[in-house]
């Protein structure tokens, strides 16, 4: 007997793969049971609808891709490295799951405290991970920062403020396409560089 925390969890999968391959508008929960041999009744079980399925799936997989990166950043001695391998990160994540982030803007309209959940609590952790970068330049004798959870609040705020400014409003079209998500990476880059060398220690 599946207990209900796999059932769930096998939810998101197949969902997952479903809006990632599809998008939302294109996936059904009645395929979405099909994949898994569920009944209808069985997915509106655990969500009440598409849109609800839609931010859990959304919270599963920025899960996943934060605790890759929480893997990994321990082990890369350089904060600037560190810095770098979390925006390109950030970017294959989108790259990815494209189709499925393309609904987000929407769905905080359609599930406004769902998304309101998911998406604060992944800025909560993306500012620990950029304090654990800075803590890790502070270590190594890199960095010279006073607080860094502000430090780390600014980053965040900086690197938002720049993938909302690509943000369009034209014919309704407001998520950035894949060329343009490449065009912010570039640009954070080199705001995260430029933010790192002015928190350089000084020399002795």
């Amino acid at each position: 007997m599946i207990n209900a925390d796999k059932k769930r969890t096998q939810i998101l999968e197949a969902a997952k793969r479903r809006f990632a391959h599809f998008g939302l508008a294109k996936t059904t929960m009645a395929e979405i049971a099909q994949d898994l041999s569920f009944s209808k009744a069985l997915l509106y079980y655990y969500f009440p609808d598409k849109n609800a399925l839609y931010a859990a799936v959304l919270e599963h997989v920025i899960n996943q891709s934060f605790e890759e990166m929480d893997a990994v950043v321990p082990t890369i001695a350089d904060c600037r490295e560190a810095m770098m391998f979390v925006l390109d990160k950030r970017i294959e994540f989108v790259t990815r799951y494209y189709n499925l982030l393309e609904y987000s803007i929407s769905a905080v309209q359609q599930v406004p405290d769902a998304m309101a959940c998911v998406l604060e609590d992944s800025k909560d952790k993306e500012r620990g991970l950029l304090a654990k970068i800075l803590q890790k330049g502070i270590d190594t004798g890199q960095l010279e920062v006073d607080d860094v959870d502000e430090a780390a609040e600014i980053l965040l705020f900086a690197l938002v403020g720049m993938r909302f400014s690509i943000l369009k409003d034209i014919q309704g079209m407001l998520f950035p396409t894949k060329d343009e998500f490449d065009r912010i990476l570039v640009l954070q880059k080199k705001m995260a560089a430029v933010f790192l060398r002015g928190l350089e220690k000084a020399s002795a």
